[in-house]
């Protein structure tokens, strides 16, 4: 019995080490979580570790400045990961978060927690740019969805922590705690193996062999149709080494392109992260009875179950649907959390609707976590060619940031200009969008290999896949 259990772990290795790479995206989690807590301790010159009460311009350089570090850091982890391996890459990442929280845990200025957030945001650029890319090299076609999806539990997981301590705790005690995950994601990570993809593509093909046996837990003799399809696939885009322009000049490439950018703009348009960001404090501006640490690890908890919906069921159901059930309740929710705004702002009692605000961002981020936060990062691993996919994931990942930077920094003027009921509805009305440019545009990509996929953006494969997904 126990020789049957260890023959089923090996067969299942690439889930764990999926699973040990997304250990940097819950030090993602941790990063963009960081301050909805920590905000309210900086506020209160008793428990915050600098010499005075940041300003309001200095709260949002604290709250976006994580967002040009993102900018910042995936053309790095692009050339890191072509140059010296995606497993070295994703351990940058982990050595990043711990300069973060270290910097942190010794700040005595604003300047330093600013270099901090800023060294964040470029580990987030490192572990959003290369998980999806290590995850899609190393699993199976028929487990790639699910595996691909991890990513969002992952965020969320890492968010929960800091919902769940940060409230709790000190400011130092909360940097020691969160320093803890990328020290042990860099000790449990280091064991992991590189991509078989990645070796193949330095001429490491015995490198590349023990790797696939490691992964499939399988002699390479039950591998060679698997190795076979790798190898070719990475020695025609070698052959075929794509230049910046054909990213633009191939159809097939133009479309992936435009359906990862839409889907990645409108993620960040739908203001996940200011309600992520600022859970605590968004709370507070309600008046809920609900305590904001309680509702925040009540947020917390919700997309957790959420992304994991998502994992279980995403091959099953699909890319499109998911995306078209996630823009769609993230805009109902957005409609009535702003109409809570604007009764409130017209001196209307609401004490009836003192569970509208909690119900409301339950909804949000639960439609989030189901669609827009998994699938946007899993198209772009699965939607580019090899050769391509290093100078595509860039583009689309600077992009994401940077919208993401302008969005928070200006969240705060914004909700002070029009009104935080406008804000959201604003939101609301990009989340509509979202669903149309879904429902016109975006292909499903389930169960379908990844040349397959390359066939559909082409406009070159047999309806017959379209109707398979």
């Amino acid at each position: 019995m126990w020789i049957n259990n260890i023959a089923f772990l090996r067969n299942k290795f690439q889930y764990l080490a999926a699973i040990l790479a997304n250990m940097s995206i819950v030090c993602t989690g941790c990063a963009m979580g960081w301050t909805s807590p920590v905000e309210s301790k900086l506020s209160h010159p008793q428990l915050s570790p600098l010499s005075k009460v940041p300003s309001g311009t200095e709260f949002s350089w604290i709250g976006s400045i994580l967002a040009l570090g993102s900018l910042a850091g995936p053309p790095l982890a692009g050339y890191i990961a072509h140059r010296f391996g995606r497993k070295m890459a994703l351990l940058g990442s982990g050595v990043q978060f711990a300069i973060a929280f270290i910097l942190f845990v010794t700040a005595r200025t604003v300047a330093q927690i600013l270099v901090g957030r800023f060294v964040q945001g470029c580990g987030i650029g490192f572990a959003l740019g290369i998980t999806p890319l290590y995850v899609c090299e190393i699993a199976t076609a028929q487990r790639r969805g699910a595996l691909g999806s991890l990513l969002q539990v992952s965020i969320t997981l890492g968010m929960l922590m800091v919902y769940s301590i940060g409230p709790y705790v000190s400011y130092a005690a909360m940097q020691y705690i969160l320093l803890a995950v990328p020290v042990l994601f860099c000790l449990a990570f280091s064991q992991m193996p590189e991509t078989p993809h990645y070796y193949v593509a330095h001429g490491r093909y015995a490198d590349a062999s023990r790797s696939l046996e490691h992964l499939r837990g399988e002699p390479i003799e039950e591998l060679q149709d698997e190795f076979g399809s790798i190898q070719r696939s990475v020695e025609e885009s070698i052959r075929n080494r794509a230049t910046f322009g054909e990213l633009f000049r191939d159809h097939a490439n133009r479309r992936a392109l435009f359906i990862c950018t839409g889907v990645i703009v409108f993620q960040q348009l739908s203001g996940i992260n200011p309600v992520q960001f600022f859970t605590q404090t968004i709370f507070e501006k309600t008046g809920t009875s609900v305590k904001p640490e309680v509702a925040s690890i009540i947020i917390g908890g919700v997309q957790v179950v959420a992304s994991m919906i998502t994992v279980l069921s995403l091959d099953r159901l699909g890319r499109r649907p998911y995306l078209l059930i996630s823009s769609g309740g993230m805009c109902c929710a957005l409609v009535a959390l702003g109409t809570y705004f604007y009764l409130d702002t017209r001196s209307v009692s609401l004490d009836r609707l003192a569970f509208l605000p909690v119900l409301s961002l339950v909804v949000f981020t639960s439609a989030f976590c189901l669609g827009f936060g998994p699938i946007a990062w899993l198209l772009i691993g699965e939607m580019f060619a090899p050769n391509i996919k290093s100078f595509a994931s860039s583009i689309v990942s600077s992009t994401c940031w940077g919208v993401a930077f302008f969005i928070l920094f200006y969240f705060s003027s914004l909700d002070a200009a029009i009104g935080t009921h406008w804000l959201f509805w604003m939101f609301a009305i990009c989340t509509a969008g979202a669903f149309l440019f879904t429902y016109l545009f975006v292909i499903e990509t389930k169960g379908m290999s990844l040349p397959e996929i390359q066939a559909q953006l082409n406009e070159t494969a047999p309806v017959m896949l379209n109707d398979k997904a």
